[in-house]
């Protein structure tokens, strides 16, 4: 998904990474003005029933519902579900771009606190400060991927009505399954009372295997300029 986001060029940092989407200029996808729904699991989720009914609720109000569950005096149905499903999509998308670039940035604040803070942090109120504003921007995104997925299978049900079964559907729902699991795995760790002592490790860890890697590379170049030393003086000595 960090892919996707790519397109968005915008900058973050600690005047904006706190923003909501939810403003005069965007019309967010969540529940409750933006802020999300009101059960949530502690990994961030959603029970599924709830994103069915919302997506439901959801489409209606975006007036992309499938053709024949629009208004009757309507046209051109179809073209109005195309052009509805579109806008619904790319502001979905642009919204889960813009809590994913702010999520970055608030996870590099807190994995720096943890790695660079003495021991206690739990009393930290700068670092758990932060830490609670990453554990909203993920709930956010697994929310707004769990709204994405139940949106794909609401298209799925009504494309099958009309076509027969689709393909790359199940492709779509891969995609976003796998960048659901990565989130619920970060939200795991942010609940951890064990993060800081899991980032320091892994910090420690990363330092041994860079020296261990810098140590191979110096044997390697010392190898090579002694190889390298032997030729020349073979050379010598057979040009003498």
């Amino acid at each position: 998904m960090a892919d996707f986001c790519s397109q968005n060029k915008e900058s973050i940092n600690d005047s904006n990474y706190k923003d909501s989407y939810d403003n005069a200029q965007h019309a967010s996808s969540l529940p409750n003005s933006g802020t999300g729904f009101s059960q949530v699991g502690s990994n961030g989720l959603v029970d599924q029933s709830a994103v069915d009914a919302y997506v439901t609720t959801l489409l209606s109000k975006a007036n992309a519902a499938p053709p024949g569950d629009t208004d009757p005096d309507d046209v051109n149905p179809a073209s109005t579900f195309a052009d509805s499903a579109a806008a619904l999509r790319a502001n979905i998308g642009s919204e889960y771009c813009f809590y994913y670039k702010r999520y970055m940035y608030a996870l590099q604040k807190v994995l720096l606190l943890a790695a660079t803070s003495g021991m206690n942090l739990a009393g930290n109120a700068d670092y758990n400060s932060k830490k609670k504003v990453a554990q909203d921007l993920n709930s956010k995104l697994n929310q707004l991927l769990q709204i994405m997925q139940g949106l794909v299978n609401a298209r799925t049900q009504s494309l099958n009505t009309y076509y027969g079964t689709t393909t790359g559907v199940n492709a779509v729902n891969q995609d976003l399954d796998n960048a659901r699991k990565s989130l619920v795995e970060h939200m795991d760790k942010l609940q951890s009372n064990n993060m800081e002592m899991d980032v320091r490790s892994s910090m420690i860890d990363y330092t041994l295997e860079k020296n261990s890697s810098s140590r191979n590379l110096l044997a390697i170049y010392g190898f090579m300029n002694i190889v390298a030393v032997g030729l020349l003086f073979y050379l010598y000595k057979s040009s003498k």
